[in-house]
């Protein structure tokens, strides 16, 4: 697949009509993505592993009805995210607190607190973002996954997870007062070392 003339709608082509290639090419591209969601809803790796793994066996089930003109990604990321709470039901309740209105954070940024997370070194910044993403609720975890790391637009979240745009926006509000909550806890110390 290095041929450069090898797009994702060729790769839909082929694995439409059965050809290895094309599912790997596919899978290749959306693996990683995949595994971060599902592991924002598991919270476990072997549990996510097994969530992309039968995401992609449905994928390529019924990649015949994959609608051309939508986004292949959108259309997959609906389904493993539907995977992942199929395979999580009856697990463990998902936090369903009315999202109404976003809470009124009292939150002042430290000046030097910036300023330090600025100096850490960009692997450990990568870090130390991770961890606070996974230390957010399902929810959070998945609007903040879906938004920055995929780049998808509130539309897109919306495509992909059926909630309606207020309820993404408030809930990515939350998620962004969160992850500073949870950067503050997990900097702690290292935030006043670095100036």
């Amino acid at each position: 697949m290095n041929n450069p003339n090898y797009s994702e709608e060729t790769a839909i082509a082929r694995s439409i009509a059965g050809h290895e290639d094309g599912y790997r090419y596919l899978l290749e591209k959306y693996k990683t993505y995949a595994f971060t969601i599902a592991i924002g809803i598991a919270k476990n790796e072997e549990n996510a592993e097994e969530i992309v793994q039968d995401a992609f066996i449905r994928v390529f089930k019924n990649i015949a009805k994959f609608k051309k003109g939508g986004k292949f990604s959108t259309w997959l990321y609906r389904i493993v995210y539907n995977t992942s709470l199929t395979r999580l039901k009856g697990r463990r309740s998902i936090d369903t607190r009315s999202l109404n209105e976003p809470e009124n954070y009292e939150l002042d940024i430290p000046d030097n607190y910036a300023n330090g997370f600025d100096n850490l070194v960009s692997s450990d910044k990568i870090a130390f973002v991770n961890k606070a993403i996974e230390n957010l609720s399902e929810y959070e975890n998945l609007v903040v996954t879906l938004y920055y790391a995929n780049e998808c637009s509130i539309i897109e979240i919306a495509q992909i997870t059926g909630w309606n745009t207020s309820t993404i926006k408030t809930r990515l509000y939350r998620a962004r007062q969160n992850l500073y909550v949870e950067l503050s806890r997990l900097l702690g110390n290292e935030t006043k070392d670095i100036r």
